[in-house]
């Protein structure tokens, strides 16, 4: 009894034995970059590094894309809140646009004759100011209305 206990613990020894080699070689082959395994594995590595470079690029491509439009809007909205003051300003009979800490400027190379210390000066005040001072007197002449006779 002796005897078959020794030869089944030999051929055990023998069984992990080859078994270890098998498992050794595919170890072996599985890190070698010549393989084909191996080459898919250096492929993918190279790859993940590409696509992090093109990811930390992109990233900071849209932040300042991001803050070029950020900086386009608010100039945007300064712009329109100047033409909502010119616009308002020349209405007939239109009150007095509150202040919103925006001021219009007069296009360069002209000066308005009635401007505030902001450097505002509303459609209404600039012809009221070049009216005053043309000294040439107004005639107005009223139309008759259709189908009137005289």
């Amino acid at each position: 009894m002796a005897v078959i206990l020794d030869i089944m613990i030999g051929l055990g020894a023998v069984l992990a034995a080859a078994y270890c080699m098998v498992l050794s070689r595919r170890l072996r082959a599985l890190t070698r970059l010549d393989g084909d395994v191996g080459k898919a594995i250096a492929v993918l590595s190279a790859q993940v590094d590409t696509l992090t470079r093109v990811l930390r690029e992109a990233e900071s491509s849209s932040g300042r894309a991001g803050n070029a439009l950020a900086e386009q809007v608010s100039r945007a909205d300064a712009t329109a809140r100047r033409l909502e003051l010119l616009m308002a300003a020349g209405q007939p009979g239109a009150r007095a646009a509150p202040d919103t800490g925006v001021s219009a400027v007069a296009p360069r190379g002209r000066q308005s004759l009635a401007q505030d210390e902001d450097g505002f000066a509303p459609f209404s005040r600039a012809t009221a100011a070049r009216a005053a001072a043309d000294s040439r007197p107004r005639v107005l002449r009223q139309r008759d209305p259709a189908g009137a006779t005289r």
